[in-house]
């Protein structure tokens, strides 16, 4: 059996509501009693690092299998557990070095002047300049397989099975 990780960073935030339900759920103890349960049972149980699952899930697996989002990701947390890594398709590389390549340099193009002397526009430019030599020096198989899940995450979107590119 596998589980995920989960670890709630920060336990309170200014939703008076979000705190609420965060405060009344009983994690840990779930995951205790999971874990005791195992053990009594004789079943071995696993935690994995939940980052990128709902990501994965939904680029790589949410079509192929016909799956929905939270499917998908179980299927990505189920194969972690499993030993497996997940890498990027080829469909998915392509896009990122054709349409996210192409959609950073018209977004860095068509920024108005006073916006890119502001300090929140030399931010933005110097992230996405970043973000577009990385896409240029790309060698896909020495680069993290999470780094590049996080730039599809950050650029691309599912629509009817469709990847669109975000407005960034």
């Amino acid at each position: 059996m596998v589980i995920e990780n989960i670890q709630l960073r920060q336990q309170h935030d200014t939703d008076r509501r979000f705190n609420r339900l965060t405060h009344h759920f009983k994690k840990k103890k779930l995951t205790e009693t999971i874990l005791r349960r195992g053990l009594r049972l004789g079943v071995r149980i696993k935690k994995v690092n939940p980052a990128y699952t709902s990501v994965i899930g939904r680029f790589k697996y949410m079509k192929k299998y016909g799956l929905s989002v939270h499917e998908s990701a179980a299927f990505v947390i189920g194969r972690r557990g499993l030993g497996y890594r997940e890498r990027l398709p080829k469909e998915l590389i392509d896009t990122i070095k054709a349409k996210v390549k192409r959609h950073l340099i018209a977004v860095l193009g068509s920024m108005e002047e006073s916006y890119k002397q502001s300090k929140s526009g030399k931010k933005q430019r110097q992230y996405l300049g970043m973000m577009l030599k990385k896409i240029e020096n790309f060698k896909f198989k020495e680069e993290h397989e999470w780094s590049l899940w996080n730039m599809f995450h950050k650029f691309c979107w599912l629509n009817q099975y469709q990847i669109q590119l975000k407005e960034v």
